[in-house]
């Protein structure tokens, strides 16, 4: 099934994110680790979507459709819809803000707040997905 294999790519992005984002911390990067929280977050809501057959075109798209299909109903805890948005901001301050220091604590937070969406996900793809295989994505959080 096409989008189920799709979903895969995107949790297989979702890990690579988290492990960038552990290795870049340990070295201080925090900027780098916050900006690769952030895509894990991401990737793993794609990966979520793509499963249902949901296509999205933006982050803002993603954002807007994890909202109404997921945080809304009830489906995922309403942190993880906020979250998402959070790390949207805290990856474009990284980004684009070079006059604003990140450090270690805001490494932490959005280490925190990618972990809830991670996790939610991670509920919902054993839930309606068990063909799907998110223990490398589980794993790698445990290590954050």
């Amino acid at each position: 099934d096409a989008k189920l294999k799709l979903a895969e790519t995107e949790l297989q992005l979702a890990a690579e994110n988290l492990a960038a984002a552990a290795l870049v911390a340990e070295n201080g990067l925090f900027r780098n680790a916050v900006t690769d929280l952030y895509y894990a977050a991401y990737h793993a809501v794609v990966a979520l979507l793509c499963a249902h057959g949901i296509e999205t075109s933006s982050h803002d798209g993603v954002q807007a459709t994890f909202g109404l299909h997921f945080v809304k109903p009830g489906v995922v805890d309403k942190n993880a819809g906020k979250h998402l948005g959070n790390l949207y901001h805290a990856r474009l301050t990284a980004d684009y803000k070079g006059y604003v220091d990140l450090d270690r604590s805001d490494y932490a937070e959005a280490a925190r707040q990618a972990g809830v969406v991670v996790q939610a996900v991670i509920l919902q793809i054993r839930q309606h997905f068990p063909q799907l295989d998110p223990a490398r994505l589980e794993a790698l959080l445990a290590k954050l």
